[in-house]
């Protein structure tokens, strides 16, 4: 089984407006509103994929439905904290082919919530399972709170973070790790970009090293590689104008996590990895890439050994 942990339950309402400007009256073409949430949108593509998947975490007294039907036919586990869920507004202006994201604030968790999160899980857990800790800590919620459930968990445990809730995790050495340029750099403190991509594999070796089995590294429009002590792949961006990029980074970690939970295979773990990002970026709003969506765009993929 695969674990998609949920802290900070999200609403994602996502706007069309073409030639938006910053200061002026926008007039908007169209809207889309989904529960949204990085958790929620790996479990969705893991769910599409036919990979045993669970969502865990937390959900609100108010204002779920929209995350509910998202996660219709996925089990939940939830430990329920008062108010409504964040909503977060992304502004998609086809024209210029950018996404502006207004992300809000959640709900306040407290620590005996988060106790309940992570004692469930841990009681419940084997070693042949993953947990896929994803997406931003709720407020109340301590910054190395991933770094406690990856030391108390018995299984793989994968981290697609940013901030100080990275860099503690990185510290107790979980199997996987997603970070994009920026987040390498907060690794770091180096500064990164594709023309020196050869940096990048270094550096990201010098992270891996000591128990980190691998990392994926996404590089937005440049595309991503996939990195362990042994090899990388670099997989080349499929889609040059999509329709937005929301649930892109998910849709790649649920893609590659799909083959990890088969068996350990970098190259097509990749692969699958970047149609399932390809193919969400192709679907308008916030819809997630479902199965034959992803097999149509393994077609266009390209992979290439590079180290």
């Amino acid at each position: 089984m695969i674990y998609a942990i949920y802290l900070n339950p999200t609403i994602d309402k996502t706007i069309y407006i073409d030639n938006f400007g910053i200061g002026e009256t926008n007039r908007v073409q169209s809207s889309i509103t989904q529960g949204g949430g990085k958790a929620l949108n790996l479990a969705k593509v893991l769910h599409n994929l036919g990979t045993p998947v669970t969502i865990c975490g937390i959900d609100t007294s108010d204002g779920s439905r929209p995350i509910y039907e998202v996660a219709k036919g996925i089990p939940c586990s939830f430990v329920t904290v008062d108010g409504e869920p964040r909503t977060n507004i992304k502004v998609v202006d086809k024209v210029s082919s950018v996404t502006t994201e207004i992300n809000d604030k959640g709900p306040v968790v407290d620590s005996e919530h988060l106790e309940k999160v992570l004692f469930g899980l841990a009681d419940t857990v084997s070693e042949d399972d993953f947990v896929v800790l994803t997406g931003s800590l709720p407020l109340g919620c301590p910054k190395d709170y991933y770094a406690q459930m990856i030391a108390r968990l018995n299984c793989k445990v994968v981290v697609d973070a940013s901030g100080e809730a990275l860099v503690q995790a990185v510290k107790q050495k979980p199997f996987l790790i997603k970070p994009n340029l920026d987040e390498l750099s907060q690794l770091t403190g180096e500064k990164y970009s594709f023309s020196e991509l050869t940096k990048v594999i270094e550096d990201t070796r010098k992270v891996l090293a000591g128990g980190i089995t691998a990392a994926i590294v996404s590089m937005g429009k440049d595309g991503a590689v996939i990195i362990d002590k042994d090899a990388c792949f670099y997989s080349k961006p499929v889609v040059k104008k999509p329709d937005s990029t929301v649930g892109a980074g998910d849709s790649m970690l649920a893609g590659a996590m799909s083959v990890f939970f088969e068996g350990y295979d970098i190259e097509k773990a990749l692969k699958v990895g970047t149609a399932s990002s390809a193919a969400t970026i192709s679907l308008p709003g916030t819809t997630l890439a479902g199965k034959e969506d992803i097999e149509k765009m393994m077609n266009n993929v390209t992979i290439e050994r590079i180290r």
